[in-house]
């Protein structure tokens, strides 16, 4: 019986760990877009609008949100290089097995760090909501 284009234990991790990958990483990047806005970008701004002909100013304070950016930032591209590398493991032939493995395990150790920041981050965010 011919094998095919039947992919093996580590192709079938790297794809599922890529896919689970694929979907925390846009949820991380949006919490990285609203801490971004949150930690850096509204600090102590103000904005002018005009409301029945009068001019208000809204400033929003300067609060202290403790959120890790850098490593929420850390992760995104960490997941980004994760799902990248992981596109080239089917293409390895069956001699690279090791390195299929290699790429497969640097994958799920991403992923799981990638989701212990985004749990850190809302165990934070809850705890600072108190």
């Amino acid at each position: 019986m011919e094998k095919g284009n039947c992919p093996d234990s580590w192709e079938r991790f790297s794809s599922s760990v890529s896919s689970l990958s694929l979907n925390l990483l846009a949820t991380l990047f949006f919490v990285l877009i609203m801490s971004y806005v949150l930690v850096v970008g509204l600090q102590n701004a103000s904005f002018t609008i005009t409301v029945n002909g009068q001019r208000v100013v809204l400033t929003y304070p300067g609060i202290s949100v403790p959120i890790d950016y850098t490593a929420i930032r850390n992760s995104v591209v960490s997941l980004f290089g994760a799902v990248l590398a992981g596109l080239f493991v089917p293409l390895l032939s069956e001699r690279l097995r090791f390195l299929k493995a290699a790429v497969a395990l640097f994958q799920g150790a991403v992923f799981v760090w990638g989701l212990y920041v985004f749990v850190g981050f809302m165990l934070d965010f809850i705890n600072m909501m108190k």
